[in-house]
Parts: C-alpha cells; structure tokens; sequence
C-alpha cells in the first residue's frame, strides 16, 4: 500500500494503472542509457545539498528518510558492493539513488539481468516530498556520472516506466537516452517476455 501511494504521489493514476497491470498481464519499462565518455553537465540544486556515499552506519539515518526501507536490507545491499548517493541539505538525507554492477534484480519486471564489466545499473531514486522539484535528482545522478567514469565504467543504464514524466525529465536533462524496450505479457502461470534493443546497445539477459 505505502509503495502505492508513492507511485500515485510522484507518477501519477496513469502509471499506478500501469503497474497494477504489470502486476496481472502486462508491463513494460523503457531502457534508457548514458555513455561516460560523453560531457557531463554541471548541475545544481535551489538549495545547497552534499553529495555523499552512504555508510553501513548510515543504515537507521536512511530508513528514517526512505518510507518502507529496512535497515537490514540497507547494510545487506552495502555489504554486497552496492553504492547508495545520498543528497544532504543541512545534515539530513533529503534524496538517495542506488547503483550496482555486474547483476541486478529488478522488482517491476521481476527478473534478473546482467551488465557487462564497464556498465552500472542505476536505480531506486527517491526524493523527500518537501524537497521535490529542486533538483536534488539531477545533481545526484551527475556526481553519479562522474563517479563511475572515474572509476573505469563506460555506461550507466537505468529503465524507466513510460508513464514516469518525472522521471524522464531527470533523465533527459542529464544527457541520458532511450535505448530499448523490456517487458512481459502473463496469463495466468504463461509468461512471454521480451526485449527490443537498438543495434549499438547490449544488454544482457
């Protein structure tokens, strides 16, 4: 219920209507990609905020931001090599988004995928309701950019409901783009799923 009052809040009935079909019959995400080796725009907040790593330590300090969150599953994601950015405005966790490489789960299509040894997976932003529209996002995403490329990947990749426009604007003003579609049709215990690639991108199932 609290994961679907977050969807009506931030997306929209349009997309909640979409997720509740994905969860019977259909769904469907765009996959959307940055190269790293492309400029990365300077970007910045209407409020100054801090961009940091969060630390297992950091667990409880988390949950108390992210509705839902289990402290256990914050310091079992970071126990693993996951990265969690996290976004401060005056001491406090006010936005986060999540990275992983090699493997990655994802809930909305509940199925796996791998990446290959130069791409990060980028997902599960989320922004304190007070602090929406303040770009919070777009800064964390950029240090984010700049993280991995200094480190060696080539690629970020996220996917992204259709219905998310939030979510697209963030992507698009950071110089991320549209590579694919991914998704599946159910009935009943039959499930079909698929995934349509441009030429140029890879993306491993």
């Amino acid at each position: 219920m609290q994961r679907a009052i977050e969807v009506l809040q931030d997306e929209g009935v349009r997309s909640l209507w979409f997720r509740i079909l994905g969860e019977t019959v259909y769904c469907r995400v765009v996959l959307m990609e940055r190269l790293l080796d492309e400029p990365i725009a300077e970007m910045t907040a209407c409020l100054p905020v801090v961009i940091d790593l969060l630390k297992d330590t950091e667990a409880d300090e988390y949950a108390s931001f992210r509705p839902g969150a289990d402290p256990s599953e914050i310091r079992r994601r970071l126990a693993a090599g996951q990265w969690a950015f996290v976004a401060r405005h005056e001491g406090c966790i006010v936005h986060a988004g999540w990275a992983v490489a090699e493997r990655t789960w994802i809930d909305y299509l509940a199925c796996e995928i791998g990446l290959a040894s130069d791409e990060v997976y980028q997902y599960e932003s989320y922004t304190a309701p007070d602090f929406r529209g303040k770009n919070c996002a777009a800064v964390r995403v950029t240090a984010m950019m700049r993280y991995f490329r200094d480190a060696g990947y080539r690629r970020m990749v996220a996917v992204v409901v259709p219905e998310n426009a939030p979510a697209f604007r963030i992507m698009d003003k950071t110089g991320y783009r549209p590579f694919g579609v991914m998704g599946y049709v159910k009935i009943g215990r039959w499930r079909q799923d698929f995934c349509r690639v441009s030429r140029n991108s890879l993306l491993y199932g």
